[in-house]
């Protein structure tokens, strides 16, 4: 039997460069981040979502909100929305990130919202096999969710720390 553990963060740093920006608060009682970003009218969040199988599976998932009183677009560079990767806790750059292994649409991807309007993007699931090879080992990591929004900076934010392990 699988479970499945979400892990909530904020994406932060997208869109314009402008608008106003507030910081990630403290945990709320039901153990999730509060707070939220915004730049140019929209809000970021998103959070991984961990099957708890053997090898573990992770897919990150977010979340844009137009929060402003006109229409927003965000463009994107591919069908690859949101991605993932992964770090050693102690820091030090990415062991793996999934922009390198997989193959996106390449197609601008435009996202048009409304006012108070919503749209939801996964990336795709991997597998502690993806994340690990046969080089890297077992032990807890660091996952990051990132999207690539066009004309603006790589929006990457920490989702928290998981155990990833495979068969030797």
């Amino acid at each position: 039997m699988t479970a499945l553990r979400v892990v909530p963060v904020l994406l932060a740093l997208a869109g314009g460069a402008c608008g106003e920006e507030s910081s990630p608060g403290p945990l709320d009682p039901g153990g999730r981040l509060s707070g939220a970003v915004i730049r140019n009218g929209i809000e970021y969040r998103a959070e991984v979502l961990v099957m708890e199988s053997f090898p573990v599976q992770l897919s990150g998932r977010a979340t844009l909100t137009n929060r402003a009183e006109e229409p927003r677009t965000v463009v994107f560079a591919d069908g690859c929305v949101v991605l993932m990767r992964a770090y050693r806790p102690q820091g030090g750059g990415p062991v793996w990130d999934q922009g390198h292994e997989i193959a996106c649409t390449q197609a601008l991807v435009p996202v048009e919202l409304e006012p108070g309007e919503q749209r939801e993007f996964s990336s795709p699931t991997a597998s502690a096999y993806d994340i690990l090879r046969a080089d890297l080992p077992d032990g807890a990591y660091r996952i990051a969710v990132y999207l690539r929004p066009v004309d603006a900076p790589v929006v990457e934010i920490d989702a928290g720390t998981t155990d990833l392990a495979i068969p030797r």
